[in-house]
């Protein structure tokens, strides 16, 4: 496990993230209000870690943050998180601590295209749960990068 602090912009801003590549899994924290470039720099600080794989799932935990973006840095953040580089095979799983952040997060995995991939949840307990389930299981329409033996059906967040 590697535990890292980046430096975001904002000075009121915790954002961190780790690898743990025996669970193919990225975690990203963040606490505090946070804007599109504490975004963008995780996003870039993590393509850069070598124990980074696009075969890593990812949770983001939002549920101590507030999301200061407006329509058009979702976007942004979209157009970002589309590029090659920044794609991933697996799924991403978002802990949000209120309705805007909901309503955010969802946008973002529209514009992304990660909607079929995307899960979102309103505690970090519900998120982790749900991933446990389901991170053996192919998200739908990524087929590549996983083993044969990760076809079973996935299971719903209810």
């Amino acid at each position: 496990m590697k535990l890292l602090s980046t430096d975001c912009p904002s000075t009121s801003t915790l954002c961190t993230y780790r690898i743990e590549p025996t669970q193919r899994l990225r975690i990203e924290e963040y606490q505090g209000r946070i804007g599109l470039e504490d975004l963008r720099s995780v996003a870039e600080a993590v393509i850069e870690d070598p124990a980074w794989s696009r075969e890593h799932h990812g949770l983001i935990d939002f549920s101590g943050a507030h999301l200061d973006l407006t329509a058009n840095d979702v976007l942004r953040l979209a157009l970002l998180l589309r590029q090659e580089e920044h794609r991933t095979n697996g799924w991403l799983v978002f802990a949000v601590g209120d309705s805007s952040s909901f309503g955010t997060v969802r946008m973002l995995g529209h514009w992304s295209r990660n909607t079929d991939r995307s899960r979102i949840f309103r505690s970090r307990q519900e998120a982790e749960a749900w991933l446990e389930l389901n991170a053996d299981h192919i998200p739908p329409g990524f087929g590549s990068g996983f083993t044969d033996a990760y076809q079973p059906a996935v299971r719903n967040a209810g």
